[in-house]
């Protein structure tokens, strides 16, 4: 496991060395390739990934082959299809590396095995999905409540790192817009 995943563990709960290492002994290093899949629509996710480096993006295809981007996962960050491996049903909803990614996997099996040998990654685990819960609620307001120049604004000032990495059409998708408003806006700035 990566000293920065054992370092977040570490600053959200009480955890022993002994159990960390069991805990770490648990992820699996996975690299995918740019274009790669972490989970397709339509397949059960069972697994919860820590990003270490590169970057994916959760996307909607609808009917007419248009994809909806609805977030993009950086490093540092876990992803996952929170719905599917939470309630085992199929995915909605494609997880794919926008860039090269490294990644620190663990199953639904193994986690749900950790949250019975060592209660503190239960707690863990809550926090999780707490910030999740906390990062789309500021989305569906950001959303709601903004123009789509306003998001735009906004990214950049808090995610730089998306405007610089993301590709046009995906970045736009997750704005809200088309790629040629966006172009517009990015030639304005």
């Amino acid at each position: 496991m990566d000293t920065s995943l054992r370092q977040i563990i570490k600053n959200t709960i009480s955890i022993s060395d002994d159990d960390l290492d069991f805990m770490a002994s648990l992820f699996n290093p996975t690299a995918l390739k740019k274009g790669d899949y972490f989970l397709e629509i339509g397949k059960r996710c069972d697994q919860i990934a820590f990003i270490q480096t590169g970057m994916l993006r959760i996307f909607y295809p609808n009917a007419r082959g248009e994809e909806t981007t609805c977030y993009f996962s950086l490093p540092n960050e876990f992803v996952t299809s929170f719905s599917s491996f939470t309630t085992q049903s199929l995915s909605t909803e494609n997880i794919q590396a926008i860039l090269p990614s490294e990644l620190f996997v663990i199953n639904k099996h193994d986690l749900e095995m950790l949250y019975q040998k060592i209660p503190a990654v239960q707690e863990f685990g809550r926090i999780a999905a707490e910030n999740l819960a906390i990062i789309m609620e500021k989305r569906i307001s950001l959303f709601l409540n903004n123009s789509a120049d306003e998001r735009y604004q906004f990214l950049l000032k808090n995610n730089p790192i998306l405007i610089q990495k993301v590709p046009l059409q995906y970045l736009a998708s997750y704005l809200g817009m088309s790629p040629q408003h966006l172009s517009r806006l990015r030639r304005g700035i």
